[in-house]
């Protein structure tokens, strides 16, 4: 019996740590996950057999690591880049290896969907949905693409996985309207998604995350826990990082530690045990037995989920902005990533977000955080969107003619609309003006339509009998109205159909904003190609473009956000004589992939783009640069983001320290980038308030700094004249610009302003009142008295500073100190310009005796670097 083939698209959740696979089954009213050894989970880990040279993927590459040649796992977090593995003998590309893991994924759910076979049917996997995290940057996206055509798959949508976590909850809560974050903390990555449901379709509201963040952080950390005990007992274990036979040990380590992470995800204590997986550099087994108690590995943790927290305060600003919802909107908070068993998660999330009627603040609505099937959440979801968007592809059994048929194989209504595109498959085959005609046999119903552009086709009202399976028949005819080939498909009329499917519009999008630098006239000037969160696919031309007449090649860089990630190489081999400029038309699809047009005069070329070459590791002054740039900034910025701004700038600089100890060079890049990110975003925050903070916090240390002179010849002084009552009045006028400029009101700011001023005017005129009457120091006695009471105020400073553990104020002081030190000796030939250097630096000591007074942890000036846990 002829066979019509069928291949239903499959969802793929290809993660850092596992992947999942699965597919909705034919009635699409349940999902098919494939299991392997009763588990749901494959490792992404590939080994190759060097004696047979087998690729092996999952458990049996897993129980290779620590061993030579090693396996590959973590091959997410080099996606879109150059660098390349050694895989036993020979150097793989990231999407090589991530082909491999895709390849296994196509193979084990092709044993599951075999069983849909019929004799009429045969059933296929060559499409797919392919989830990545909603952080990834574009030369990611194209990688994990690339990966899945190299696997032998139509990748059909690379959908963000809080997305795809937010379709299976609402489809398997039968949800069909609501707001939603989606906390997603797998093994390498993390991401936060809001999104909001409408009758079944997502719209993304915001996204944040990083992509160098998740579960392998928490192994790293615990590991190096583990390492240092052993060292304690005596072990030769101290570690160089680039000896091979080294790594094998940390990576032994790092599963060691696993184990522990994992046993304490549902334990409150664990032992952990082992006399044969290591030996030390003396060659000596190491004998493991350690106590770990849950609270311990907490301890541990916790620096890390609470960075997480910091995206999702982000991700949360970003919501309000784009459509004014806040985290007192969202229905759920949904969790995905096997990094979500940790219980601290949870209970973190749950104190931080969750309702709580003990509380003031405005939460979320749910009590706590949705947290079911984590591990497979994505790809469950994945599989729903990739039957209500993929559908099904109908092949006739000579594969010469492919229908593709858009949205599920069951409806809920009696009345149901079929669509989809044909495509010839041979060359022979016309079939513009072609026909389609369908029947449904069991109701003697049928109508035919000529072939839209494309192909397209749309049966509206189509008929069903309720409550049953409706077998649908499509015959296809060319442009002579010869037959060519004749299709089935079944439609199940079920009332579990009504369940939401998570929505058929498109849900491509790009999570950050996309530039163009270009070259006009002489001056860079930024092109925006897509704005974050905008929709794929999308095109943009660019005209006159400036082409310089002695340059071989114009390099277009390509900025996501504000990291270069692409360029585009314009030659210039035939312009000189035509025209010095140029247009170029971008395109992104709706898998992110960019393309470029150029047009010069009528002649139209292809561009190429290209991916740059690895970034370098910054150096030391680099760093101490872009510390000094965030200081510069951060104090400029209202009270509420400068906390969250201060917060995600140490965790990026103590992740960039801590993986400069590792000498993980890919780490410690990834991080610098990180904090370049954080200090340009600050200008977003940054109000525009005149004057300046820094003069209004300057004049209000003028006045208090006034007032504390004049104290002193209270007694030579009109009654009228307070020292108190003008203490309190400086204050309130300083706290009431603070307010105002944190709530960037610039009447409230300029009045308190202006009454700082007339103060001050009214305290320097009684001093020079004083001065001159009673005053009978020589300038030059004075000016030594003036820097030898500001060097005094600094040295108790820095005490203070030092006992609050301000390492970075306490190193400003001590310069304040030095440069007090140095004026000194021009005392006898400059007394005045000593004077006001020494009064300039009493007004920096009142600013930084401010900070201590009100904060024993570093908040707004040098002490932000230093981290604190």
């Amino acid at each position: 019996m002829v066979k019509q083939i069928i291949s239903k698209a499959v969802g793929i959740d290809l993660g850092t740590t596992n992947s999942v696979v699965a597919l909705m089954n034919e009635h699409d009213t349940e999902i098919i996950i494939h299991s392997d050894a009763k588990r749901e989970t494959t490792p992404s880990c590939v080994w190759k057999d060097r004696k047979t040279g087998e690729i092996v993927v999952g458990r049996r590459a897993v129980m290779r690591i620590g061993s030579s040649p090693e396996p590959i796992k973590s091959i997410k977090r080099k996606m879109g880049t150059q660098e390349k593995v050694r895989l036993t003998n020979e150097d793989r590309t990231p999407e090589e290896i991530s082909s491999f893991i895709l390849a296994e994924m196509k193979r084990q759910i092709e044993e599951d969907v075999a069983k849909l076979a019929t004799n009429s049917t045969e059933w296929i996997v060559d499409r797919a949905i392919i989830t990545v995290p909603a952080y990834f940057d574009q030369p990611q996206i194209d990688a994990t693409r690339k990966a899945g055509e190299m696997a032998g798959l139509q990748v059909l949508e690379l959908l963000h996985e809080p997305t795809a976590a937010a379709c299976h909850y609402c489809w398997e809560t039968n949800t069909q309207n609501g707001i939603f974050l989606v906390y997603d903390l797998g093994g390498g990555t993390f991401d936060v998604s809001i999104l909001r449901c409408t009758e079944g379709e997502f719209e993304v509201l915001a996204i944040n995350g990083n992509t160098q963040l998740g579960g392998d952080d928490f192994d790293t950390v615990l590991a190096e826990e583990i390492l240092e005990r052993l060292i304690r007992e005596g072990y030769d274990l101290n570690l160089d990082r680039q000896d091979p036979a080294d790594q094998e040990r940390i990576a032994k380590l790092k599963r060691l530690a696993e184990g522990v992470k994992i046993a304490l995800s549902t334990a409150t204590e664990t032992t952990l045990r082992s006399t044969t997986d290591l030996q030390d550099k003396s060659g000596e087994w190491v004998d493991i037995d350690m106590e770990f108690e849950r609270q311990d590995v907490e301890k541990i943790v916790k620096p890390m989920i609470e960075r997480s927290f910091g995206y999702l305060h982000e991700a949360l600003e970003q919501a309000q902005q784009k459509a004014g919802v806040t985290l007192a909107d969202i229905d759920a908070i949904i969790l995905a990533g096997g990094s979500t068993h940790i219980p601290l998660v949870r209970e973190m999330i749950k104190q931080n977000f969750c309702a709580d009627p003990t509380v003031r603040e405005k939460r979320a609505k749910c009590s706590e955080p949705v947290y079911k099937k984590v591990d497979t959440i994505v790809a469950l979801g994945a599989a729903i969107r990739a039957a209500a968007t993929g559908g099904l592809a109908v092949y006739n059994p000579e594969k010469t003619v492919r229908v593709s048929f858009r949205g599920m194989s069951a409806t809920g209504a009696r009345q149901t609309h079929i669509a989809g595109t044909i495509e010839a498959l041979t060359p022979e085959l016309n079939l513009e003006k072609g026909l389609i005609r369908l029947s449904v046999p069991d109701l003697h119903y049928e109508d035919e339509q000529e072939l839209k552009k494309n192909g397209n086709f749309g049966f509206t009202r189509v008929r069903l009998q309720p409550a049953d399976r409706n077998l649908l028949n499509f015959t296809i005819y060319d442009s002579y109205g010869t037959s060519i080939a004749t299709i089935e498909r079944f439609i199940y009329q079920s009332e579990e159909a009504l369940r939401p499917t998570g929505g058929s519009a498109g849900t491509a999008i790009a999570p950050k904003e996309i530039r163009l630098d270009v070259n006009h006239n002489g001056k860079v000037e930024s092109k925006i190609l897509i704005e974050a969160l905008g929709t794929l696919p999308v095109s943009k031309t660019h005209t006159d473009l400036f082409i310089p007449e002695n340059a071989d090649t114009i390099r277009l860089p390509i900025y996501q956000k504000n990291k270069k990630i692409q360029e585009i190489h314009l030659p210039n081999s035939y312009t000189a004589s035509k025209s010095n400029t140029a247009e170029i038309t971008v395109t992104m699809d709706k898998l992110s992939h960019i393309t470029v047009k150029g047009r010069i005069g009528s002649e139209v070329f292809e561009l190429e783009v290209t991916l740059l070459p690895p970034d370098q590791l910054p150096t030391d002054e680099e760093v101490q640069a872009l510390d000094t740039q965030f200081l510069s900034g951060i104090t400029s910025l209202p009270a509420n983001q400068r906390h969250l701004i201060s917060a995600k700038y140490r965790h990026a600089k103590k992740g960039y320290e801590d993986a400069l100890k590792r000498e993980d060079e890919g780490q410690c890049i990834h991080e610098y980038e990180e904090m370049k990110e954080i200090v340009t975003s600050m200008a977003r925050h940054q109000v525009s308030l005149k004057p300046d903070k820094s003069e209004f916090d300057s004049l209000g240390a003028s006045c208090i700094q006034l007032n504390m002179q004049l104290r002193a010849f209270s007694g030579q002084l009109p009654k009228s004249y307070n020292y108190s009552e003008l203490a309190t009045t400086i204050n309130e006028h300083r706290s009431q610009g603070e307010k105002a400029f944190n709530a960037n009101d610039q009447i409230a700011y300029s009045e308190s302003f202006n009454m700082l001023e007339s103060i001050k005017g009214y305290l320097s005129n009684l001093l020079w009142e004083v001065n001159s009457a009673t005053d009978t120091r020589t300038e030059s006695e004075k000016a030594k008295d003036y820097s030898t009471y500001a060097a005094k105020q600094a040295a108790d400073l820095e005490q203070l500073a030092q006992s609050q553990g301000h390492t970075q104020l306490q190193k400003q002081l001590q310069q304040i100190q030095q440069q007090l030190e140095g004026i000194t000796k021009s005392v006898q030939y400059d007394p005045q310009g000593v004077s006001q250097k020494a009064i300039q630096s009493l007004n920096q000591l009142e600013q930084i005796q401010n900070i201590l007074k009100s904060s024993t942890e570093p908040t707004d000036t040098q002490g932000l670097l230093e981290y604190r846990g």
